[in-house]
């Protein structure tokens, strides 16, 4: 309710008032007439801006980087009731061929994953929406990040419960994650598809 229009409601109000204070002492007097602006102008709003091809692939890629991390405790925790496509909605090309590798092991060493690796920071390198399909290698629309993944409290466990996580494991990890997108522009089909450790990249820890 703009405020032109909360100030007429109530003058309004007090002239309503002020006609039951008459009624009640049998004044018959018409009240004074009550004067009222003109029609307020209505209060004018900025359009949302729409975000740009790259920004939106930026905002989606991040997401898909965060679900694929997500992924390392959600597909690992009981690695024997876990199917093998469980990375697929998180990776594709040679990062999928990698989890799934982990996995299997995983599963025939009877090992499993406790805790979750967390996001201690995602910076944006570069968004590159050329396509190409026909080229050799294809060229692909790609997201790059540098992320800080915080381990501190993510450990691999044997079959006893027993740690295997080396004790000199920094707290953090420094990674280059590029994020690809073979049907571009269908944005759902972002996915990690290639992380290597991250030069140059101080994370701490």
């Amino acid at each position: 309710m703009t405020r032109p229009v909360r100030q007429t409601l109530g003058v309004l109000l007090a002239a309503f008032i002020a006609v039951l204070a008459a009624s009640c002492t049998g004044d018959t007097t018409a009240p004074s007439p009550v004067t009222t602006s003109a029609a307020s102008t209505p209060a004018t709003t900025s359009p949302t801006p729409t975000p740009s091809p790259e920004d939106e692939a930026a905002l989606r890629a991040q997401e898909v980087v965060r679900a694929y991390l997500r992924a390392q405790t959600d597909c690992l925790t009981d690695p024997s009731t876990t199917e093998i496509t469980c990375f697929d909605p998180v990776a594709i090309g040679t990062e999928l061929v990698n989890l799934k590798n982990a996995l299997t092991s995983a599963q025939a060493m009877t090992t499993r994953v406790v805790g979750e690796i967390a996001v201690a920071s995602i910076k944006l390198q570069g968004v590159d929406l050329k396509s190409d399909a026909a080229a050799s290698p294809p060229v692909v629309p790609t997201v790059v990040f540098d992320v800080c993944a915080d381990v501190s409290g993510y450990n691999v466990v044997d079959k006893a419960g027993k740690s295997i996580v080396p004790p000199d494991r920094a707290a953090t990890s420094p990674l280059e994650v590029s994020v690809y997108n073979y049907k571009y522009p269908d944005q759902p089909e972002w996915r990690v598809g290639y992380v290597v450790p991250a030069k140059g990249l101080a994370c701490g820890g």
